[in-house]
């Protein structure tokens, strides 16, 4: 750490480390060292871009002690290994959802940290968003009194119609890539699930990569669960690769005795939020503080440097993402075996971010 800023490396230079690229130099707690990628060209293509340095390997990033906290953007299967490389050397770890591919795994890495007295912290952070934070609060605040139901969409397009490489998120699933947004968000507003129930289906077998490779999908692309949360709410999750231009793309809707929350995107900070009184006239609730509009990916990383130069917890646990992973594993088991599935595992929820308090 130098003038009270955390040194980072990013390994992983695939998609989305440009976006987290785009929006480091907003922030007062971070300062990038340099990249590393397997294909080495892309991490030259950014380091170039960014003015920053290139690692050969991995492992010559984690050699260098003026690397404070490695970033993490490698694709999904590789998050494990990484994760335990990075925390065996010594460093802190942020790393892009999810934090493993199993609950098991996901423990593992809490162990490693825990045991090496390192942070590790994980997207998505999208309730941190400026309207994901005023809804937040209205609903700690009792706006909606007792909450009995919640409905989340996530309507996200065919992804092989815009992203040059998709098959490996079919591989994945829709739900382990982004229906973890939508869990994330309902349960840092509303705490653990305890039971899921879960269905799936492939709707579009054969599908079309922007090159015109034909590639044939066995994952569910169409997912639909029922989840019993600790407070006794209802969450329906509804996600899938197919419906396009959806009214419904990422929205959540928090149903109370008096009255309900449409949130336009748990994922778009910008999103519209309107409460509707039971009864009354519906009215739209203004941001808490003017922010970014989009997503700002990038902001956990500011977050977990804030919490590690002051000592603090940080938000983004990895505890709360493990239980996201439990309760994955637990709806893809349930579609299986047709099957009410038991969620054992619990969290603390993320207060509020200082801004929103």
């Amino acid at each position: 750490m130098k003038n009270n800023k955390l040194n980072i490396g990013i390994v992983g230079c695939g998609n989305i480390a440009e976006k987290y690229l785009d929006q480091i130099n907003n922030y007062n707690n971070i300062q990038l060292i340099g990249l590393t990628d397997i294909e080495i060209k892309r991490a030259k293509t950014f380091a170039n871009l960014y003015n920053c340095k290139i690692y050969e390997t991995l492992d010559k990033m984690l050699s260098d002690v003026n690397v404070d906290l490695v970033v993490n953007l490698t694709i999904h299967n590789a998050h494990v290994e990484v994760i335990r490389k990075i925390l065996s050397s010594g460093k802190h770890v942020y790393t892009e959802k999810p934090l493993a591919m199993s609950y098991k795994d996901a423990k593992r890495m809490i162990e490693l940290s825990e045991k090496n007295n390192l942070r590790l912290s994980s997207a998505p952070i999208t309730y941190m968003g400026e309207m994901q934070q005023t809804a937040y609060k209205q609903i700690t605040n009792g706006l909606l009194g007792k909450i009995r139901l919640v409905y989340a969409e996530i309507n996200h397009d065919r992804i092989e119609n815009w992203h040059p490489n998709p098959k490996p998120f079919f591989d994945v699933g829709i739900l382990w890539d982004v229906g973890i947004y939508a869990l994330t968000v309902c349960t840092a507003f509303m705490g653990p699930i305890k039971k899921v129930n879960g269905y799936g289906k492939v709707i579009m077998h054969k599908r079309r990569t922007l090159d015109g490779e034909s590639f044939e999908v066995n994952t569910p692309d169409f997912i639909l669960a029922l989840l019993e949360m600790n407070n006794g709410a209802l969450l329906r999750l509804t996600c899938n690769f197919y419906a396009t231009d959806s009214k419904q793309d990422h929205s959540i809707e928090i149903h109370g005795d008096k009255g309900a929350l449409y949130l336009g995107s748990g994922h778009d900070f910008s999103a519209p939020l309107e409460f509707i009184e039971i009864g009354g006239e519906s009215s739209i609730i203004p941001p808490i503080r003017n922010g970014y509009d989009g997503t700002e990916y990038a902001r956990g990383l500011e977050e977990i440097a804030e919490s590690i130069i002051n000592n603090k917890p940080h938000r983004a646990s990895a505890e709360h993402a493990a239980h996201v992973i439990e309760v994955m594993e637990a709806i893809d088991k349930s579609i299986k075996t047709k099957e009410v599935v038991d969620i054992y595992s619990n969290f603390i929820q993320p207060p509020l971010m200082d801004w929103a308090s």
